[in-house]
């Protein structure tokens, strides 16, 4: 680089440092000149409000919405504190503006409640209150569906011999969570529900003996835990072939294995004819009752 270029480069540099620090002496003159006027324009709001001796006379309502809808640069909670209110009591007093934006159901324009407002859009297209309402209603009305028929196959009884059901629970309770190393409400207990299923299998093999079922005795058992109990005792049988047998051949004879495979297909079964009667009961897109959306959400938040 020979010295005429460097010397042009620096020269550049000086004129446009010069040209900035003047920008920035203008800037902080302006935001001084704008503290100035924004200052004068709530000065002369709260003259207005003296005048008017009342917080929701015309005139003063009038310029606050003008004031918040149009001039952003004048903050709102000043200008509510200088018409003798809080922010929440202005927004009310002066309603809301239209936002050129159309429900995309039924075409109605939103309204600007704040100037922080944002459509309501976050899952979807805009919508209006009503429509939005409506929606929630629907969605509302579909869950509470899927909760009915998901409780009618989770409470439907699989019935199966009293020696089945203590076979498999006394296999999960002969390998506890700790002695396969794993701690309550660690990843491997959440992803596989390790304790949950052991806890689940000490619930049925309770159940059982404060029943005194026993043998052949037919004893029924709501899908939801069945099903829990036998794919837990699936996890566990091949573990330890010698200590399985040593589990099970004094409750009964035959293999774990076939067993738990005859209960898995007897829940599947029960299962599945209770969710064909769960969708009789509540088929897609039905009413609700009141008294049936009150079932739907029992023992939810109480």
């Amino acid at each position: 680089m020979n010295e005429e270029s460097l010397h042009e480069i620096l020269s550049g540099i000086e004129r446009s440092v010069r040209d900035f620090t003047q920008a920035e002496a203008a800037l902080a003159e302006a935001e001084q000149r704008q503290d100035r006027t924004r200052q004068a324009v709530l000065e002369q709001v709260e003259r207005l409000h003296a005048e008017v001796d009342a917080v929701h006379a015309p005139e003063l309502i009038g310029v606050l919405r003008h004031l918040y809808w149009q001039q952003p640069g004048i903050h709102g909670r000043p200008l509510a504190e200088a018409a003798g209110l809080n922010l929440h009591e202005m927004l009310a007093a002066i309603g809301p503006a239209p936002s050129g934006i159309l429900c995309a159901d039924c075409g109605t324009e939103l309204l600007r409640t704040s100037r922080s407002w944002k459509p309501p859009a976050r899952y979807g297209p805009p919508l209006c209150p009503d429509c939005v309402s409506q929606e929630r209603d629907a969605q509302w009305r579909q869950w509470g569906a899927e909760r009915l028929r998901a409780r009618i196959v989770a409470e439907a009884l699989v019935q199966a011999r009293a020696m089945d059901w203590r076979a498999a629970a006394e296999l999960v309770l002969a390998f506890p969570p700790l002695s396969q190393k794993v701690g309550r409400g660690t990843v491997a207990d959440q992803q596989d529900g390790v304790w949950r299923g052991w806890e689940n299998a000490r619930v049925i093999r309770n159940r059982l003996i404060a029943a005194a079922a026993d043998g052949d005795d037919t004893t029924g058992f709501a899908v939801e835990e069945a099903h829990l109990l036998v794919e837990t005792a699936l996890r566990v049988v091949d573990w330890d072939t010698a200590r399985t047998r040593d589990i099970v051949d004094p409750i009964t004879h035959e293999p774990a294995l076939a067993l738990l495979t005859r209960l898995k297909r007897e829940v599947r079964a029960i299962a599945q004819t209770a969710r064909e009667r769960a969708d009789a009961a509540y088929p897609e897109g039905c009413e609700l009752s009141e008294d049936e959306e009150s079932e739907a959400w029992r023992g939810i938040g109480g």
